[in-house]
């Protein structure tokens, strides 16, 4: 099972931390906004995940059955605006309250991939947050 614990719900973006096993990296989202399509984050719950490959985003991770959403992804993003209501990924982040951010978003989805991989072809995805923290 994947955990991705949110810990900073600002204005401008979400930031969470992931972990699988005794792995762990960090998340970048939209803010919330009443699971808004494209403006964002999903709402927190348990998810379904799979590979995806699609036109657009190759050897990705898609999160499963979100409500009314659709093609939600872990892939590559650096700042919630990379992103339309996805989930990006990277080995450490900055809290700044204008822009959000996690760096190194492309070597962590590599890493991600492969992690993924190596357990069966669907993993189980818990998302929970305490919003009040920042």
């Amino acid at each position: 099972m994947a955990l991705l614990r949110r810990f900073a719900y600002l204005e401008s973006g979400t930031l969470g931390r992931l972990t699988i096993g005794d792995w762990e990296c960090f998340t970048i989202e939209r803010p919330w906004k009443d699971n808004q399509p494209n403006v964002s984050c999903i709402p927190e719950g348990v998810y379904a995940c799979q590979p995806f490959s699609g036109e657009r985003f190759k050897d990705v991770i898609q999160i499963m059955d979100v409500p009314n959403r659709s093609y939600i992804l872990f892939h590559v993003a650096n700042f919630p605006y990379d992103i339309e209501g996805c989930v990006g990924v990277g080995d450490r982040f900055v809290s700044d309250a204008l822009e959000p951010a996690v760096y190194n978003s492309k070597k962590t989805m590599q890493r991600l991939m492969e992690i993924f991989n190596g357990h069966e072809e669907r993993m189980t995805l818990k998302i929970t947050g305490v919003r009040a923290e920042v």
